[in-house]
């Protein structure tokens, strides 16, 4: 069994387990909320905090700069391809905003770190990592004015953004954190991952089975999200004058699933968060066939 593979079926136990805590009654609805605003604001903070200035990789400033540079520019490109997607396929106006958000964002936390560091070593945890900066940046700020059609000005310097940026400048500036402080720090950031799954299999727990799959448009959404984003990303990195781990990472991040984070932003802000649940379940669950066939491309 590939490595990526093996995160998806990870991936999707928790999911499970989610989806079961939702229709047993163990996780309600106002549970689902409060667990949402538990990871955006205090969990993946440390989580990113932790992962960058704990990795071996050993990347001058210019390294950090370029690699940041690049994670923002794929963002730029997938967001000019996902308002051309979302004029092709008419999408609803309600709807618009959500397909635009999961096409220009994908899991690059919850999957893409543990993915890449499975496919490409300790090293691409770092930048991928640096990669979830301008992720956040955007989640804040744009995202959820595409979800909810409201931007929180005051929430744009968000905690998980200012942590990334915080962490970033530290390892730049080759400031050392005491192990203790990032071990404390990595013990919090583990639940990250499992408290993102939760989430998403209680909002699918709170949906009919049958609406599912009565979305034609997520078809060739998940077609463009986890094969199309990749191939341009590989294309316009290909002359690039980067570490090559780096322009790996970049593809296989541009390669992953739908973001969880549009769920819970939805569940904090308002939006339509069944459509976002949808669109995570099945490219998700779609990547496990994509994920190990662009893990094989890129590592050769």
């Amino acid at each position: 069994m590939s490595a990526a593979l093996h995160q998806i079926i990870v991936i999707f136990i928790g999911i499970a387990a989610g989806f079961a805590c939702r229709r047993l009654g163990v996780l309600s609805e106002k549970g689902t909320g409060t667990l949402s605003n538990l990871v955006v604001k205090l969990i993946l903070p440390f989580y990113l905090f932790s992962a960058i200035l704990s990795t071996p990789a050993d990347v001058e400033a210019g390294g950090v700069l370029l690699a940041l540079g690049l994670s923002a520019l794929l963002f730029l490109f997938s967001g000019l391809a996902a308002l051309l997607f979302a004029f092709v396929i008419r999408a609803p106006g309600n709807d618009r905003g959500v397909y635009v958000f999961e096409l220009m964002c994908g899991n690059v936390t919850y999957i893409g770190i543990p993915v890449c560091t499975a496919v490409l070593g300790p090293s691409a945890a770092f930048y991928a990592s640096l990669l979830n900066i301008p992720y956040n940046l955007i989640c804040f700020s744009l995202g959820v004015y595409l979800l909810a059609g409201k931007l929180p000005w005051r929430k744009i310097l968000n905690p998980a953004f200012l942590a990334g940026l915080t962490a970033a400048i530290l390892y730049m500036l080759r400031i050392r954190v005491p192990s203790l402080v990032l071990d404390g720090c990595a013990f919090l950031g583990q639940a990250t991952s499992p408290c993102a799954m939760l989430i998403i299999g209680s909002v699918l727990g709170g949906v009919p089975l049958r609406s599912l799959f009565g979305e034609w448009r997520a078809i060739p959404y998940v077609l463009l999200r986890l094969l199309g984003l990749a191939a341009l990303a590989l294309l316009l990195l290909r002359g690039a004058e980067a570490d090559g781990v780096l322009k790996s990472t970049l593809v296989l991040m541009a390669a992953m699933p739908a973001a969880t984070n549009s769920t819970m932003l939805c569940t904090i802000y308002g939006g339509n968060r069944e459509l976002s649940a949808k669109l995570i379940f099945l490219s998700t669950a779609l990547s496990a066939l994509t994920l190990p066939l662009w893990a094989k491309i890129i590592g050769g």
